[in-house]
């Protein structure tokens, strides 16, 4: 797919869903107490941006980036007062810089080959959390099976790091490490 057919795709299923400020992932929200009092936050693939909100309203400086322009224009409206810094930023070509983050969170993203830019750009003893579509479809997330981890896949994404946590389900597996 050419690029500028991937950006209108993209820009199409944002601009079509509703923008109601959206809730932070329940695996994020559930493990809120390892978080950090302050630090530096990402949000990377953050689409309407409710890890975001969350991460920057518990006082992390945020960045929220997504490919999307239509999926961060809500957000940066929700950001007003906020520690939040909202950018439309292909994260394949242009990913975190190495030890620049203290929590890193991806959601509904899959990009295999990101994953050891994903574990340098967490600073040491950083967080990254991770959740996105696995297994086989089953009515729910992307259909293609590129964009889905195989089952026990994410367990070993991240083989640099130390994992604290790890959930898999039917369609879904996330996890937390620790840098």
């Amino acid at each position: 797919m050419a690029e500028d057919e991937k950006r209108a795709r993209w820009h199409a299923c944002y601009a079509q869903t509703e923008t109601l400020a959206p809730e932070p992932l329940p695996f994020l929200a559930a493990h809120a107490d390892w978080l950090p009092a302050s630090g530096r936050a990402l949000d990377l693939a953050c689409g309407r941006g409710g890890n975001a909100l969350f991460l920057a309203r518990r006082g992390l400086k945020t960045w929220a980036w997504d490919y999307a322009e239509s999926a961060v224009a809500g957000l940066r409206q929700r950001a007003d007062g906020l520690p939040l810094w909202v950018e439309c930023r292909d994260v394949v070509t242009h990913p975190p810089e190495p030890e620049s983050f203290d929590v890193i969170v991806v959601a509904h993203f899959l990009h295999r080959p990101l994953f050891p830019a994903l574990a340098a750009a967490a600073r040491p003893g950083g967080l990254l959390f991770y959740e996105t579509w696995a297994g086989a479809y089953a009515g729910r997330g992307p259909q293609n099976p590129e964009y889905r981890l195989k089952p026990g896949e994410l367990a070993g994404a991240f083989p640099a790091l130390t994992l604290l946590e790890l959930q898999e389900d039917v369609d879904r597996a996330a996890g937390v490490w620790r840098c």
